[in-house]
């Protein structure tokens, strides 16, 4: 490791870290260029924990709990149910009363007849039956509305893209500006207030703020710090055109709430750092940047034949080292791979349709979860075409071994939805992890990576969600894969787009940041 540079850098990240391989690579690069750093993160469902990822100290805090706030649809929806129950809970246990009310009738009905008069009769003073009859049905009947109304009310509460959701849009971002997503969603004070205490113990020289979310947190921290004398740097890396969010199964009000917020606490960073070039460009023309945001690419660390490292004794819980081992296949057997998150708009279900049209091919995904409907709905595709044998599910693996794991697959598929902004000028981490695998790559016809693999020659490209166009792709490369790797065999282009050139623009940035505190 390099001399010990000065400086304490604090990076943030809004997720449990597991999976989010820019951010672990980020944190090592710079505690390996000699930094101090710490990157914070949301702890998982099993509780808080600190470790290290190379020389960089990790830090898993729970999200601390605030009141939700009462929505104009939570609010209406109470006039709309008047009777409804406070919550769930309350209505499920007065329903369980109605039994309670019932057996008590059934007891004063039958008791006098059933007594065997081996002692006299109890002192109790009671309604007659008729009356207690009544007041039973009565309060079986309320009970019984007001648990419906409050089943109505929490089915009202979800998370809808309805009139009222835009009447409270526009209220608030009129009344209120960039300051609107206080009231909109108020999800990134959740992190402030869990995050804060570790970044004041810490107090940094340096803040990286990790994706849209963290950009407030680290502002404010920064903020305070400079109230009290310390001159603390914020860097913004952007992962994500905000505007341009998959708004699936979310409203146009938080849409507009993640957005003013990046716009309320960008203009606090010193420096903004993004993925791509098409996104560079679209930050500093939508927040009119003095400075075209810096690239650093989601390029993997370059795989180096033979060398020993951290991960080359790294095997899967079954003892397999790379992923047609993993499969159980021979080497002859066509093999292509996914590796990332398993969601709809990334179409993983194009890739398995794909198979009923290639017949020999199997194809292996590393995706961040094995179970969850979009999942299972890819094992049921899979077994209504008779493909099953031929899918091969398994979880991610470590973003410092992957390329190696990847390496003895055929080709590498990226079958994102063609559409959304940030699909369009994505270069995804995926993108060029089959790269450094020396992978031919497929990838649909989204923007920036279509645009690319046609610039290099190491792939092909295929209409977004049309399987019989994949399985065109996949078999051009099968037939002539040699001409497709050719590509990498040019000085230095593998080189380019590695993770060691792409860290070298932090250090630049960070050292640029730091000067004056040797």
């Amino acid at each position: 490791m390099p001399e010990g540079r000065p400086g304490r850098v604090v990076m943030l990240v809004d997720n449990t870290i597991d999976g989010d391989s820019r951010v672990q690579k980020s944190a090592r690069a710079m505690a390996e260029a000699g930094w101090e750093v710490h990157l914070i993160g949301r702890a998982p469902s099993s509780g808080s924990d600190s470790y290290q990822i190379g020389d960089a100290h990790i830090h898993r805090l729970p999200l601390r709990r605030l009141p939700p706030r009462k929505t104009l649809r939570r609010r209406l929806s109470r006039l709309r149910y008047p009777l409804a129950y406070q919550n769930q809970d309350k209505a499920m246990l007065k329903t369980r009363s109605i039994k309670v009310i019932w057996a008590e009738l059934e007891m004063t009905k039958a008791a006098p007849a059933a007594r065997t008069g081996i002692s006299s009769e109890p002192r109790t003073k009671q309604l007659p039956m008729l009356a207690q009859r009544t007041a039973g049905k009565l309060r079986r009947t309320t009970i019984k509305v007001r648990a419906q109304q409050t089943k109505a009310r929490a089915g009202n509460w979800g998370d809808k893209d309805g009139a009222w959701e835009e009447v409270e849009r526009r209220f608030w971002s009129t009344a209120m500006g960039d300051r609107a997503w206080r009231r909109l969603d108020p999800l990134p004070l959740r992190y402030e207030l869990s995050y804060r205490d570790k970044i004041e113990e810490l107090q940094p020289d340096l803040i990286h703020a990790h994706d849209f979310r963290m950009i407030g947190v680290a502002a404010r921290a920064a903020v305070r710090a400079r109230q009290s004398g310390r001159d603390v740097k914020v860097v913004y890396d952007a992962h994500e055109f905000v505007p341009g969010l998959a708004q699936a199964n979310r409203s146009r009000k938080w849409l507009a709430s993640q957005v003013a917020y990046e716009r309320e606490h960008i203009g606090f960073a010193d420096a903004i750092v993004t993925v791509s070039p098409a996104l560079a460009e679209m930050l500093e023309t939508a927040h009119g940047l003095a400075e075209r945001p810096v690239v650093t690419l989601n390029a993997p660390p370059k795989l180096v034949p033979d060398a020993a490292g951290d991960g080359e004794a790294w095997t899967t819980p079954e003892g397999a080292r790379d992923v047609r081992e993993a499969c159980g296949l021979g080497p002859d057997v066509p093999l292509a791979v996914y590796c990332g998150g398993a969601a709809p708009q990334r179409c993983l279900h194009t890739i398995v349709e794909s198979l009923q049209h290639v017949p020999d091919v199997h194809a292996a995904f590393m995706i961040n979860n094995l179970d969850g409907d979009y999942v299972n709905s890819l094992r049921a595709l899979a077994a209504e075409l008779g493909v099953t044998d031929r899918v091969h599910l398994m979880p991610y693996v470590p973003y410092d071994v992957l390329v190696r794991f990847l390496s003895t697959a055929d080709v590498g598929i990226h079958p994102l939805r063609k559409g959304p902004v940030n699909h369009e000028v994505a270069l995804s981490t995926k993108f060029f992890e089959f790269m450094q695998a020396r992978l031919p790559v497929v990838v649909s016809d989204v923007k920036a990576m279509s645009d690319e693999v046609t610039r290099v020659g190491n792939g092909e490209v295929f209409r977004s969600e049309d399987s019989k166009d994949l399985a065109r792709a996949v078999g051009m490369i099968l037939n002539d894969r040699d001409r497709y790797t050719a590509t990498y065999d040019r000085p230095g282009m593998l080189d380019e787009w590695s993770w060691e050139a792409q860290a070298e623009k932090y250090v630049v940035l960070y050292e640029r940041l730091l000067k004056d505190l040797g």
